[in-house]
């Protein structure tokens, strides 16, 4: 994180430099899809994440581009780097895949690890930014009434895959990812996870029955972020 936090110094220091500048790169839970047809950016987890920076340095500008497409997989992600991400030239880059490339089943995987370190690579070659991996929140472990009738015909894929272990899967091809690239790791799955064992009825955080958090569930990614951002945080030398 030494990128991020260096920009973070320089603004403070002299507030003629360009703001710091977070880019989020996913889906439809990073651009702020809630219900059907229904954005609220204000509640996303990366507004949520901006608040608490600007509150934790008080003196720094910060500025976060939202890059998420409803419906994208890494595969989208990785076309529209160019375009969403690195002509921005970001000094911090959050990666939020797999809620939808999970839905391709176990068998993609593979891919899905090998598209998501491409985008790692691009990244690292053609910017400064660094980066945090970001784990899928839960979905849906059942249909329910909340439900859109357009959301119907794909609803029992989304609970078979959380189910089944095929998203929790992919989390895990995250994880690799991360530990085998060295980056920052926000493991919001690890965090579900926890509610689903605290007898948490996880279906209930979700605004739209299926794979959409409510403010709760953005809360959280926004809190596992900003911790992780700051363990990479280098302590000044006494």
């Amino acid at each position: 994180m030494k990128r991020f936090f260096d920009r973070i110094a320089k603004k403070a220091l002299d507030p003629r430099q360009p703001s710091v500048v977070i880019c989020a790169l996913g889906d439809s839970v990073t651009q702020g899809v809630m219900e059907h047809r229904w954005l609220d950016p204000s509640a996303t987890y990366l507004r949520r994440l901006q608040i608490a920076l600007e509150e934790f340095f008080p003196t720094t500008t910060f500025n976060t581009l939202n890059a998420g497409v409803s419906g994208d997989q890494v595969t989208g992600g990785l076309e529209r780097l160019d375009r969403d991400v690195i002509q921005h030239q970001p000094d911090l880059v959050l990666l939020a895949f797999g809620l939808n490339d999970c839905l391709k089943g176990i068998s993609n995987t593979g891919e899905f690890g090998k598209t998501l370190t491409k985008i790692v690579g691009r990244l690292q070659n053609e910017t400064e930014a660094d980066i945090v991996l970001v784990t899928p929140p839960f979905m849906a472990t059942r249909a329910g009434s909340r439900v859109h009738p357009e959301h119907s015909p794909f609803a029992g894929d989304i609970a078979r895959c959380q189910n089944d272990g095929t998203l929790a899967a992919y989390a895990e091809i995250i994880r690799q990812v991360s530990s085998r690239e060295k980056l920052a790791l926000a493991d919001v799955h690890a965090e579900w996870k926890r509610l689903q064992k605290a007898a948490v009825d996880t279906d209930l955080w979700l605004s739209n029955g299926l794979n959409h958090p409510d403010a709760r569930g953005h809360q959280l990614p926004a809190t596992v972020i900003f911790h992780a951002l700051l363990s990479g945080r280098e302590q000044p030398k006494a």
